[in-house]
């Protein structure tokens, strides 16, 4: 199933959203402020959104957390960082527009 795994990062809004497959969202499952968890009508895992990753998200605690940890390294950006159950990702800073 890894053909339909995508990672996008938002950095403005220093989101990352794991998407595992193509699915209408029947179902948002919240972990605190920093992280969700999207489900199908069956009850299987599309997509994960963790907030927050400057300073670190933990995946403990997530249902399916090694699926996840897993995805993220095979698919995840060349700039994220996991140590352990904690995820990372530098905020792209971008120049003040000109005057």
């Amino acid at each position: 199933m890894s053909e339909g795994i995508e990672v996008r990062v938002n950095d403005v809004g220093d989101i990352l959203y794991l998407r595992f497959k193509k699915a209408r969202i029947n179902a948002c499952r919240e972990f605190g402020d920093l992280r969700n968890l999207d489900y199908d009508g069956e009850g299987e895992l599309i997509g994960v959104e963790l907030i927050g990753l400057a300073g670190g998200v933990s995946l403990q605690g997530l249902p399916e957390a090694d699926r996840i940890r897993e995805a993220l390294l095979a698919h995840g950006p060349p700039e994220l960082r996991i140590e352990g159950d904690e995820v990372f990702h530098p905020i792209q800073t971008r120049p003040a527009p000109a005057p």
